[in-house]
């Protein structure tokens, strides 16, 4: 009996010795959140109508970053990623932070621009990573060079650490879920603009953030059937989601920027 009792604890031992080592081996994934089984709870899903911040379509818009948000952005390059810092006007911070996701085939002086008005009048600092290749591939986060960026000297004794936000347009909105849904990080919440990533990549977070959408009802490239699909699959999963159609809006984010941009201050703030 002796034997059996004594056998049956070295093989406990043994378990547990090699999951300990296997957990020492185990290479590290950064900022990557691990994927449970059943979420904690099931988060909240809300759709509501903005018609307040629709702006009238105008026929083969352009766009192009204006001269003065080229001079006040401050330049950096990581080596791996480019990007654009800009500073509120006034106040020394300790700042919140916002990280910035530019649309395919933009760079992130284009979010600069559309944001700058919320920083200079809240007292938000902007971080704006330019994509590679103008893109943002959804299926390959890369949360630890954002941690970089923020631990750097210059941006570390700006801001404040526990205040940190996410937001992307289109293809940088893809990516912006990507990041809320499938990694840790500091960031407290995300918006997006015209854009979701496949709810097929959907996981279910150990600690889900909350999410905002806003899309325009004459979205051609993401749809508002598609987007209450991904929403309502991203709150099964945990998140509180908002969904907010603006009706008549299309994907062109330039004209309508500055406004959404305030708006989803105002509730990213208060997260």
């Amino acid at each position: 009996m002796r034997r059996l009792v004594l056998c049956i604890a070295l093989v406990c031992l043994g378990y547990l010795g090699l999951t300990w080592w296997s957990d020492l081996a185990r290479p590290d994934t950064g900022f990557r959140m691990a994927a449970l089984e059943v979420p904690k709870r099931a988060g909240q899903f809300a759709e509501t109508d903005r018609a307040d911040l629709f702006v009238p379509y105008i026929g083969n818009p352009t766009y192009s970053v204006p001269a003065d948000t080229i001079d006040t952005a401050i330049p950096h390059d990581l080596g791996r990623y480019r990007w654009h810092s800009y500073q509120p006007e006034t106040g020394a911070g300790p700042f919140p932070v916002v990280l910035l996701f530019h649309g395919a085939g933009r760079d992130g002086l284009s979010m600069i621009d559309m944001w700058r008005d919320v920083a200079d009048r809240k007292g938000v600092m902007l971080i704006a990573l330019d994509g590679r290749d103008q893109n943002w591939p959804p299926d390959r986060v890369e949360p630890t060079v954002l941690h970089d960026i923020i631990a750097q000297e210059d941006v570390a004794a700006h801001i404040d650490p526990s205040r940190v936000y996410l937001f992307g347009h289109s293809n940088g909105a893809a990516y912006v879920q990507a990041l809320i849904n499938q990694t840790e990080g500091p960031w407290r919440a995300a918006a997006m603009h015209a854009g979701f990533a496949d709810p097929a990549s959907a996981i279910i977070p150990e600690t889900p953030k909350p999410i905002r959408y806003y899309l325009g009802s004459r979205d051609h490239i993401f749809q508002t059937d598609a987007a209450r699909y991904v929403a309502n699959d991203l709150a099964t999963k945990g998140h509180d989601v908002d969904l907010h159609i603006i009706p008549d809006h299309t994907h062109w984010f330039y004209d309508a920027g500055p406004a959404i941009a305030a708006d989803a201050w105002t509730w990213l703030e208060s997260q």
